[in-house]
């Protein structure tokens, strides 16, 4: 991705080599990590008023116990929230925020990588969610939230004034 950067510019130049570890050290255990949430929000608008405060990735399920156990035998802290699905990595204000795939037409587990595009993560070559994909993610949260509809309405605003066009 060429070198834009969002209003957070600074925090965001300390959490790509966080998450660049992170993704680096998945991908050498055979786990194909895929980035969504906010980072692929700013990739397709490249809207440098917003801000990415972390970075959002997914594995698959039959992934999940063992990243885990990687994460500890390599004394990475970690929260694992069960009750949500996801396992947060934090390192000061650094955030990677690792989640399933579950619940989308687009994005689910057989074709978790057929469906995903390459990218050139700040030279890390990995995957990452369709802007098709990032569409059906809002949607779908969205209609499920009961706590963060606005915030997440005012994703889907943004992207939609990106785009042109509404949401369907």
């Amino acid at each position: 991705m060429k070198k834009i950067y969002p209003k957070n510019k600074e925090l965001f130049k300390r959490l790509i080599p966080f998450a660049k570890g992170i993704i680096n050290l998945f991908q050498d255990k055979g786990t194909a990590p895929v980035i969504h949430g906010s980072f692929a929000h700013f990739y397709y608008t490249k809207d440098k008023n917003m801000k990415v405060n972390d970075i959002d990735i997914m594995i698959k399920r039959r992934y999940f116990f063992k990243i885990i156990k990687l994460l500890e035998k390599e004394k990475i802290k970690f929260k694992h929230y069960p009750q949500w699905g996801i396992i947060v990595i934090k390192k000061g204000k650094l955030i990677v925020e690792i989640d399933m795939p579950g619940g989308y037409e687009r994005l689910n587990e057989k074709n978790f990588l057929t469906s995903t595009k390459k990218i050139d993560f700040y030279e890390v070559k990995t995957r990452m969610i369709t802007l098709k994909q990032l569409e059906e993610i809002y949607l779908v949260a969205y209609n499920r939230s009961k706590d963060d509809k606005a915030k997440i309405l005012k994703k889907i605003k943004h992207l939609e004034r990106f785009l042109g066009r509404k949401l369907r």
